[in-house]
């Protein structure tokens, strides 16, 4: 398995293993992050809690897949 970006498009650094972070493995096809692992949410699937897309999230605790969304939002919160 030699990867060079995770899901989200960052670079893996330490591609012989797949993971920055931990020594993943792959499981019927699915790679699966160690527990604990720092690096997983870079691989982890989000749903925009605005629109309801799907995305991989470029900060750790990202919650929509745009500003544009963010911002909608925030404005439908405060109205």
């Amino acid at each position: 398995m030699t990867r060079t970006q995770y899901n989200n498009g960052d670079e893996i650094t330490l591609t012989e293993c797949g993971c920055d972070g931990c020594s993943p493995s792959i499981i019927n096809g699915v790679l699966c992050h160690e527990t604990g692992c720092p690096d997983s949410w870079r691989d982890d699937s989000n749903s925009c809690e605005w629109c309801g897309q799907s995305f991989f999230a470029q900060e750790r605790g990202q919650e929509f897949c745009d500003e544009e969304c963010e911002d909608l939002w925030r404005q439908f919160l405060y109205w």
